[in-house]
């Protein structure tokens, strides 16, 4: 039976479709058969190489247009990774009932559903945290985006679910001399989540990478290979340079 993981974040820029790519793609690394089912706005397609391939996206399988699998679309090489997208020009409106029927079909085919939703979109969180057992909140590390972060972290936990980590991204190489918080146990402390992955600001990513895989430098590659065995349970010192 697969598990549900929300990627969500306070506010845009963030990266939380960088971070539900990346993380998607180091659990497909370890074996593991994951879903990206996109919330709220259509990105991923572009990331992962693939927006040619879309013919369905998740407004139709909310609509009973399609069936679920002709929504699904293979991401690589591997069979491990699939992506059911959002509309382009519009959200899909969703409810608690509509979220569990959809990871109730596709528990049983996949390890993991990471669904990447907008967190400052109450109803929409409110219906995907229906479905997920745990949060991955994404966060820049700045004092506006701890601040929404917050608000989002209240929320979920207003729903009922209680397993957040946070993601701290794009984080600067230069965080020790440039700090625009005093450091990560404050924005810890103010997002009120607990500390699973930090990312270093990668240009390589910022430019919107195109491909079937997304381009990754290798510091940032070993973070998300790290990033999903936390996600699996197991214990990896972080690694911050």
């Amino acid at each position: 039976m697969g598990q549900a993981i929300l990627i969500t974040s306070g506010k845009g820029g963030a990266g939380k479709s960088v971070v539900c790519a990346g993380l998607g793609e180091a659990l497909a690394r370890q074996g593991k058969r994951v879903l990206l089912l996109e919330g709220s706005r259509r990105s991923l397609d572009v990331m992962l190489g693939v927006s040619d391939s879309i013919l369905f996206d998740f407004s139709d399988v909310a609509g009973r247009n399609c069936d679920l699998a002709d929504a699904m679309v293979a991401v690589g090489e591997t069979g491990l990774l699939h992506l059911v997208c959002a509309p382009i020009a519009e959200t899909v409106p969703v409810d608690a009932q509509l979220c569990r029927e959809f990871f109730q079909a596709v528990a049983p085919h996949f390890d993991h559903v990471l669904i990447e939703a907008d967190g400052m979109d109450r109803q929409t969180l409110s219906a995907y945290a229906a479905a997920a057992k745990r949060a991955v909140l994404v966060c820049a590390p700045d004092r506006i985006s701890a601040r929404s972060s917050r608000v989002v972290s209240d929320a979920l936990f207003a729903e009922h679910l209680s397993d957040i980590r946070l993601c701290v991204n794009k984080l600067p190489r230069d965080f020790e001399h440039q700090r625009t918080i005093p450091d990560l146990d404050w924005l810890v402390d103010n997002v009120c989540a607990q500390l699973i992955a930090v990312i270093p600001y990668d240009k390589a990513l910022s430019a919107g990478p195109i491909g079937h895989s997304i381009s990754l430098s290798n510091v940032s590659k070993l973070i998300f290979d790290n990033f999903a065995q936390r996600i699996l349970g197991n214990y990896i010192d972080l690694l911050i340079e």
